[in-house]
């Protein structure tokens, strides 16, 4: 009986180095967590940025008659480009599979312009979609998705107007009409 004084107190040096090191890991992450969040929602804040610059882009390709298929093409691989660079650049905070959804966005819109009038609208239906959902996934990844719900739900706040209410019910609408 005499051995078992040492042996707890050998687990109780053991049992205190783990509780040590899981509390110094757990501070770890305490300490660094805001920088990253930070890091994260500045990388985000420059991907929506580049989805906007580029759909300004990628509007003047849709809609200009003056520009050749060469120069729409140039116009929208120096976007696609632009945002391969720029995901790759960021890619420790931004999400895996939605650095794919945006490099792929404004692939093939040069060819909108072109298209017979039976497929222009399934396209440009297909481009906006996209467009909608990256610039959605970007919120909800970034975490500004959740922390406006959050707000929203402290605050409580009374946004309300005509033309609010028409854009509720016009969005009410859309959804419920959008295929799933």
């Amino acid at each position: 009986m005499d051995f078992i004084a040492p042996i707890i107190g050998i687990l109780g040096v053991i049992i205190g180095v783990l509780l040590n090191e899981i509390m110094r890991r757990r501070n770890r992450r305490e300490l660094y967590a805001p920088k990253i969040f930070e890091r994260r929602l500045s990388a985000y804040e420059g991907l929506i940025e580049h989805i906007l610059q580029g759909s300004k882009i990628a509007t003047k390709v849709i809609d200009s008659d003056d520009l050749s298929r060469a120069e729409r093409h140039e116009l929208i691989s120096t976007v696609v480009f632009g945002m391969i660079e720029f995901v790759e650049k960021y890619h420790l905070y931004i999400d895996e599979e939605l650095s794919v959804h945006c490099m792929a966005l404004f692939m093939g819109v040069e060819d909108i312009h072109d298209a017979s009038e039976s497929d222009k609208q399934g396209l440009l239906d297909r481009y906006y979609q996209m467009r909608k959902e990256a610039l959605r996934m970007a919120a909800e990844d970034s975490g500004v998705a959740e922390i406006n719900r959050y707000f929203k739900d402290v605050n409580k706040p009374k946004i309300d107007g005509e033309l609010i209410r028409y854009f509720r019910n016009a969005k009410q609408n859309a959804e419920k009409s959008a295929p799933k």
